[in-house]
């Protein structure tokens, strides 16, 4: 019988999950550190025994270590805030938790067919003369997406056949980061602490590095805010409304309308010359004046818009497939409780049987 050989790879993604050092593992595992150290390496391949030890440590079931899934780094572009450090172990345990979510995701997926119901455009930026405007133009074009503020961004962008997946990332400054690895759809990481507003604006962010970014550039940061303003709030859509008499209400009153922040409506009123750099500034002073920078009204607030399509994929397999708990642990090599926590799968078991949903129907 072939013993299966152990994935070195995914023992070092099950220690930056569990935020652990080699030397931690090491302790809590009863082995030495030059024992975990070439596990990682590929230098020595673990006995059934070590795996034993390391799941037991790591509250992994010892079946995660023998997947073949490729590990993938995490992308040049971050989405994060200016002002945050983002330190080696925080980064790791991020990557930590993409990967294990990307796994998930190409098994689910490997068990039903996925067909979105609009295509993703791929637009090289090079192509347009650096102009994200015109591509966001383009994009809504193509999506067919009528005038005026564009209503479910989200769900726009999940017909389309990205994934866009809420994460706990507020701790270590992230707003969101993109992936498209090979055989699976485009997904969208998104810190799920993050207000309406600012949910929406790095959604669109990210949706246009997917979109327009093949290689990274010194200018895609700055592109891709130039497309999401142009995405969620179209120039020649919103020029009327930032005409006339731009104040701190009127801000707040445009914010339900086109579901963006007072901040970003402001920065798109000076950059289409509706306002003057004395009256930007002006109004700039009076939001740090009344602590609108840190956090807008409480009373314009509007909810974050919620992503579906991977919960329509668990829903499927629970409900058409039959999938129970103790299924779900086999297949995504993690326990229920955990699994609890980042998928809220929180069903009877066994699970009725249902019809099995159509996406992009």
């Amino acid at each position: 019988m072939t013993i299966p050989l152990a994935n070195a790879a995914l023992i070092k993604v099950a220690r930056q999950a569990r935020g652990m050092s080699q030397v931690q593992l090491a302790k809590a595992a009863g082995v030495t550190q030059a024992a975990i150290s070439k596990c990682e390496a590929g230098l020595m391949q673990p006995g059934a025994e070590l795996i034993e030890s390391l799941a037991r440590a790591l509250t992994f079931p010892a079946s995660l270590f023998y997947e073949t899934d490729p590990v993938f780094g995490v992308p040049v572009s971050i989405n994060y805030r200016k002002n945050a450090s983002v330190g080696a172990k925080a980064t790791d345990k991020m990557e930590a938790e993409i990967n294990l979510r990307l796994m998930h995701l190409r098994r689910l997926l490997s068990s039903m067919d996925y067909q979105p119901e609009l295509t993703l455009p791929r637009f090289d930026i090079d192509d347009y003369n650096g102009d994200a405007a015109r591509v966001a133009q383009m994009v809504r074009r193509h999506w067919g997406v009528p005038s005026g503020p564009l209503h479910d961004l989200t769900a726009l962008v999940e017909r389309a056949g990205c994934i866009v997946l809420p994460c706990e990332f507020e701790s270590i400054g992230v707003f969101g980061l993109t992936l498209q690895p090979p055989g699976l759809p485009t997904c969208i990481f998104l810190n799920q602490a993050m207000p309406g507003d600012r949910q929406r604006f790095t959604l669109a962010h990210e949706l246009a590095h997917a979109i327009m970014h093949r290689m990274p550039s010194p200018d895609m940061e700055r592109e891709a805010d130039v497309f999401a303003s142009e995405l969620l709030m179209p120039a020649q859509d919103i020029r009327g409304d930032l005409m006339h008499g731009i104040t701190l209400p009127r801000l707040a009153a445009l914010k339900p309308i086109w579901k963006v922040s007072m901040g970003a409506l402001l920065m798109r009123a000076k950059a289409l010359g509706c306002i003057t750099d004395m009256q930007s500034t002006y109004l700039w002073r009076q939001m740090s004046k009344l602590g609108y920078r840190m956090k807008e009204p409480v009373e314009v607030d509007f909810a974050p818009e919620q992503a579906t399509a991977f919960n329509d994929i668990l829903r499927a397999h629970a409900e058409e497939l039959g999938y129970t708990m103790a299924d779900f642990e086999a297949m995504l090599h993690m326990h229920a409780s955990e699994l609890n926590k980042m998928y809220k799968i929180e069903r009877p078991d066994p699970a009725p049987k249902l019809r099995l949903l159509k996406f992009g129907a």
